[in-house]
């Protein structure tokens, strides 16, 4: 197969492939010059988030219970 016709076939399979949305194809060049047509399968896509959380709806940060000197420091 030339490249040609690899990315012609390319061009064909992402057109009227039943596994379009699934796959892309791309085209591959061997070590003797002969092209090809290799299928890729797509990660798949993220259900949509139900819910949105938004930043300001959080709820208020406690302040920190930590005394601000530690108690190993001591007058000198």
């Amino acid at each position: 197969m030339t490249r040609a016709e690899a990315e012609a076939e390319c061009r064909r399979l992402t057109a009227e492939s039943p596994d379009r949305e699934t796959h892309r194809w791309v085209t591959r060049e061997a070590e003797g010059g002969e092209w090809s047509v290799v299928r890729i399968a797509l990660p798949p896509t993220a259900e949509p988030e139900s819910t949105k959380t938004r930043a300001d709806e959080r709820p208020p940060t406690p302040a920190d219970p930590r005394p601000d000197v530690p108690p190993w420091v001591g007058p000198v």
